[in-house]
């Protein structure tokens, strides 16, 4: 769909005030119908064509956040149950955006849907956007004519997820911040406080510096001295980081492996997999989508190597007749209550209902730890801090003390 760029001059019906400005939309009724919705009255519209725009118009990665998305899928239930059509609905959802780059995306939306496609089928040409998951739910949603109730069910599951994920990014916040701070410190003293000691020292004789500020003084003077090979060692760790994590497999589950081991945090990456993988297959499975579609689903939302793996294991036994949860069993990264409730699931034939119970139970249970995990860091950090500040104190205060005594 091409969108163009379009300058107006609207009157602003609440005090009268001409407002000039520019947009993006498909066709210029579309701009006169936002420049409506928004209290103004056009004056005048013309398209604008500009290759700066043009270049503006690249992005990288995704456009649309997942707090976004959540909210665009709030807004689209809303119209819905209010009984808008769904076309009507995309339109107004593009033409309310004030975000340029995301209603570019929704303005395709719903030149799609007004064209005859499906919601599902719009969403898949926006893989970055709209995750699998949602486009795979809203497929079936349209598909049993209840499309409503797939919106509100993958709204439920978004919520969760993000909820979930921004409780464990404020925790591991936690001790990088300090950290951080901490480091900032002491680079700041070793730098700029430190050095007016050692040439306080050497200009007397028989006066021994204290070793804890020595060791700093040493440590300021390295870094000072080596400062851009230091900064290029670190961009070249990162940069290999990257690389080995993005194309070497080994790597990939050795991280998974060290994060699900590590003490304390390991719980959590450990429980944040098993809640998503029950999530996802319970919303999919739920919704009639096939197991194996809902495996494949499942697949894409995992970061974890360890946990992705799992999945394609469990596809495997599913191809070959076996149950998906043998996968799971006796393995180090699988609690046992989930591969045995999993496992009746299967053999009950209720394993959608299991797996909506243990996505419950999971999501709580996260909530629970991860309260727990913050009360047991703060004291661990609290120790650190202190110590670092002592440890910094009697850099600074030894060299005085020392140099009044031994004068």
């Amino acid at each position: 769909m091409n969108i163009y760029d379009y300058r107006y001059r609207a009157k602003r019906l609440k005090d009268g005030k001409i407002i000039k400005g520019m947009t993006e939309a498909p066709s210029k009724a579309m701009v006169e119908k936002f420049l409506i919705e928004s209290s103004m009255k056009p004056i005048e519209i013309f398209q604008q064509k500009s290759l700066f725009q043009q270049f503006n118009r690249i992005t990288i990665g995704a456009v649309i956040s997942e707090r976004d998305l959540i909210f665009y899928l709030k807004q689209l239930s809303s119209l819905l149950n209010a009984s808008v059509k769904l076309n009507e609905a995309s339109e107004i959802l593009a033409t309310q955006q004030t975000n340029k780059n995301i209603r570019r995306i929704l303005y395709g939306i719903y030149y799609e849907v007004n064209s005859g496609q499906t919601l599902a089928e719009a969403y898949k040409e926006y893989p970055k956007d709209f995750p699998q998951i949602l486009v795979s739910m809203v497929g079936v949603g349209e598909q049993t004519g209840d499309l409503k109730g797939a919106v509100k069910n993958i709204i439920t599951y978004f919520e969760t997820q993000y909820r979930l994920k921004a409780s464990i990014k404020s925790t591991m916040m936690m001790p990088m911040i300090y950290m951080g701070v901490g480091l900032g410190v002491a680079i700041f003293l070793m730098l700029a406080v430190m050095p007016n000691f050692e040439s306080m020292f050497a200009s007397s004789e028989g006066v021994e510096m204290p070793a804890i500020t020595q060791f700093f003084i040493d440590t300021g003077n390295f870094m000072t001295a080596n400062l851009v090979l230091l900064i290029a060692s670190f961009v070249g760790f990162i940069l290999l980081f990257r690389t080995l994590k993005k194309r070497v497999e080994k790597f990939q589950i050795l991280l998974a492996y060290i994060s699900i081991k590590l003490p304390i945090f390991g719980t959590i990456v450990k429980l944040n997999n098993l809640s998503r993988i029950a999530s996802t297959l319970s919303q999919m499975l739920n919704n009639h989508v096939p197991l194996q579609d809902s495996l494949a689903t499942t697949y894409d939302t995992l970061k974890n190597k360890i946990y992705k793996d799992l999945i394609v294991q469990a596809q495997k036994n599913v191809n070959a007749g076996e149950y998906m949860s043998m996968a799971f069993e006796n393995h180090y990264a699988i609690e046992v209550v989930f591969s045995r409730m999993v496992s009746v699931g299967e053999r009950t034939g209720e394993l959608g209902p299991m797996l909506k119970s243990l996505s419950a139970f999971y999501d709580e249970d996260s909530e629970v730890k991860i309260d727990a995990l913050k009360k047991a860091i703060e004291p661990i950090l609290m120790i650190f801090i202190f110590s670092l500040i002592t440890v910094m104190l009697l850099a600074v205060m030894l060299p005085s003390l020392s140099f009044t005594q031994q004068l």
